[in-house]
């Protein structure tokens, strides 16, 4: 089988570095992938690519020596994809096309190749909108769009223009996927191929909770980048595509929410003027309810999610806590109505209940812990099968919408988590 030509659209990205080019290394994807040009805006030519990408190379190797970096086990991993990008550069296997972001439509290489999508959010659906146009295959990062506005207040322009695209372009073959990585951890995919399992055994599924807790660094460019204004992305939007996504891929509609309530990060406390004090402009915490439909739920079915950033800095944490990231689902019998609880780790890639028993994936998977090296295996098997993946344009469209009305219900500023009831924006009262 000849392997497919890919072309990665944003090649700096941190993501991408520690995820998407690692894939490419592994079995199970090298051999049916062959990337042929790497896109950005910055650098015109491919001289000034390579300098970016000794500077990058540098960095990452004064962050190795002075452990100054908190995502230290990515750090050998980035170091070998930049690595790999100025040695296939060098030896012209490897070609750079240059974007322009000012060009309508935007700028793509000719050719036939699969596309991925690792620009910043908000220009996402400029690159969905020519690419799908063109007929090309396409992994977008997550999320496809963004749902607020430059005052972070709820705003479906963008929404509405991705609806509009994939009906117009449905029908032209292409397959568009959402990499949506979260659907591609090991949990969740045994989870996905056990679900009919589970059903049968404990009864539909009465109630669904989430709970993603990490340190990170309040101060470190790439979240700060990540989660603001100026990438018109929140929390609930970064980590709410992945949870209510595992919702809608087993079938589950939110029907309504009752509750989003947030709180900001505030920066540092001690400092009275807001101007020095490096607090965050969307939320870093997120609590929601909301109830679920679906053939596999009861009526009624109750989900909750909490969701937070910074946990190590929030006032009475533990030392140095450990992140959790876990989905738990319960399941309630038809007859005596017991109920048994079902819980994804996603740190850990298990799968267990809480009578005991554990459910491992099928080894004819080949599940990897790269997420992308799952993503790009399942893009080529969508492919070879002239269908869409599970993490599909109109499912993440679904998901989109609940952000939306979350937002649109719940405004982030007049809706404060019980922790921050009290605290104005920029004005912040209480310690983390």
């Amino acid at each position: 089988m000849t392997a497919r030509n890919l072309i990665q659209f944003a090649y700096t990205s941190e993501w991408a570095l520690a995820k998407f080019f690692a894939a490419l290394f592994e079995d199970g994807v090298s051999d049916i992938f062959t990337l042929m040009t790497i896109c950005g805006v910055s650098e015109k030519d491919k001289n000034s690519v390579l300098e970016r990408l000794v500077r990058e190379l540098g960095d990452r190797q004064k962050a190795l020596k002075t452990g100054q970096d908190w995502r230290f086990t990515n750090i050998l991993t980035e170091i070998r994809s930049i690595t790999y990008l100025i040695d296939r550069l060098r030896k012209d296997k490897l070609n750079y096309f240059p974007l322009n972001r000012n060009e309508n439509p935007i700028n793509i290489p000719d050719g036939d190749y699969e596309a991925v999508v690792f620009t910043k959010n908000p220009t996402h659906i400029d690159y969905i909108e020519t690419l799908l146009r063109a007929d090309h295959n396409i992994v977008c990062e997550k999320p496809l769009v963004i749902v607020t506005n430059e005052f972070h207040i709820a705003d479906r322009t963008q929404l509405d223009r991705l609806e509009d695209i994939v009906d117009k372009t449905n029908s032209n073959g292409t397959v568009h996927m959402d990499a949506e990585h979260y659907s591609a951890k090991r949990a969740t995919i045994t989870f996905y191929e056990r679900i009919g399992e589970m059903i049968m055994q404990y009864g539909r599924i009465s109630k669904i909770e989430a709970h993603t807790l990490e340190k990170d660094d309040p101060n470190k460019a790439r979240t700060k980048n990540l989660l603001s204004i100026e990438n018109r992305t929140g929390l609930l939007l970064d980590m709410g595509v992945h949870l209510f996504g595992i919702i809608s891929n087993i079938g589950g509609k939110i029907s309504e929410t009752s509750k989003a309530a947030y709180d900001i990060y505030p920066g540092n406390p001690k400092t009275e003027d807001y101007r020095k004090c490096e607090a965050y402009d969307v939320e870093t915490y997120v609590e929601t309810e909301f109830k679920i439909k679906g053939s596999f739920f009861h009526n009624n079915a109750n989900g909750n999610f909490t969701i937070a950033k910074f946990i190590d800095r929030f006032e009475g944490a533990e030392r140095n806590p450990k992140d959790s990231k876990q989905f738990r689902v319960t399941f309630k019998s038809e007859e005596g109505g017991g109920e048994t609880v079902v819980t994804l780790d996603f740190n850990e890639g298990t799968v267990t209940a809480s009578d005991g028993r554990s459910w491992s994936p099928n080894p004819y998977l080949r599940i990897s812990t790269n997420e992308y090296n799952n993503i790009l295996r399942n893009l080529n098997r969508a492919i070879q099968n002239g269908e869409q993946p599970i993490t599909n344009f109109q499912n993440s469209i679904r998901n989109l919408n609940t952000i939306h009305r979350c937002y649109n219900q719940f405004p982030v500023y007049n809706s404060f988590s019980k922790i921050n009831k009290e605290t104005q924006i920029l004005k912040y009262k209480r310690k983390w």
